[in-house]
């Protein structure tokens, strides 16, 4: 039996689809054994989730539905609470980086704002309200992790809608946590960095990611799920409110490095050669 725990449970993925995070992350909680709710609203995207976890040999109940909206996402999870698997989990793998949204400030449409906040913190407060509410009647506690973003943990020019959403969901969560802690409901977020997904602008790895990552390289899906499938489990049964960046370490470089690694202000040739083994 596995350490996690998740054998047997009910856990519901919202964006589930795209082979991106969100289907890493299902893919991983089928492995585990848990009956996976998959939430996706685009049909061809929930049709491939739902390959990926009947082809890892786990039992998947596809939902095709927007859970933008609050009567939507109550019925999402009830109809999960109808599954076999008693519900334990939920996960919001929701919004993104929409092209529009990269405006610089003074010029920052609000519409673009409204759309951003209706996807990266709407949608989850939705699903993680008819959660709560679901496990409250149950008697059950469990375990609810947001996907958010390094963005939210810094600035970010010419993005500040999508940072700063991010941020409010953080924010969020932590409010959740502590309020929901005497149901014995776990909130915490995941902020990934640099993930290599079938959406990036960019595909493949570049000299940057080298310099920016600590670990040399941008991170994969399953990095994420694999921390999401840790938060959810038995093995974090007493963390609760916290944030995980996921990010090979870019959170932790100060911006005073040069691509070499070394503080710009370190200038005298013997000694940057000591220091970089010469």
């Amino acid at each position: 039996m596995s350490a996690l725990g998740l054998e047997g449970r009910g856990v519901i993925v919202v964006g589930a689809g795209g082979g991106g995070i969100g289907t890493a992350i299902a893919r991983m909680l089928a492995v585990e054994g848990a009956l996976v709710t998959a939430v996706d609203r685009d049909a061809a995207a929930l049709d491939q989730a739902e390959r990926a976890i009947r082809d890892a040999g786990g039992r998947c109940f596809p939902q095709l539905a927007d859970a933008g909206d609050a009567d939507r996402a109550r019925e999402i999870v009830a109809a999960a609470a109808e599954q076999e698997a008693a519900l334990h989990g939920l996960v919001n793998v929701v919004g993104g980086l929409p092209p529009d949204c990269w405006q610089p400030l003074l010029e920052y449409s609000e519409e673009t704002l409204d759309a951003l906040l209706d996807s990266n913190l709407k949608v989850a407060l939705h699903t993680s309200r008819a959660f709560a509410r679901q496990l409250k009647e149950q008697g059950s506690g469990g375990s609810i992790v947001q996907i958010a973003t390094i963005a939210a943990l810094q600035a970010m020019p010419f993005g500040a809608g999508y940072a700063a959403s991010k941020a409010a969901l953080l924010s969020l969560s932590r409010t959740m946590a502590l309020e929901w802690g005497p149901l014995g409901i776990r909130v915490n977020a995941v902020s990934p960095g640099t993930i290599q997904v079938p959406d990036n602008v960019t595909s493949g790895e570049t000299e940057q990611d080298r310099v920016v990552i600590p670990m040399g390289r941008r991170g994969f899906p399953e990095d994420i799920a694999g921390a999401v499938l840790f938060l959810l489990s038995d093995l974090a049964r007493w963390l609760t409110g916290q944030m995980l960046a996921v990010d090979g370490g870019a959170c932790i470089r100060p911006g005073y490095l040069d691509e070499t690694g070394l503080p710009l202000f370190v200038r005298d040739a013997a000694l940057r050669e000591r220091l970089l083994g010469g």
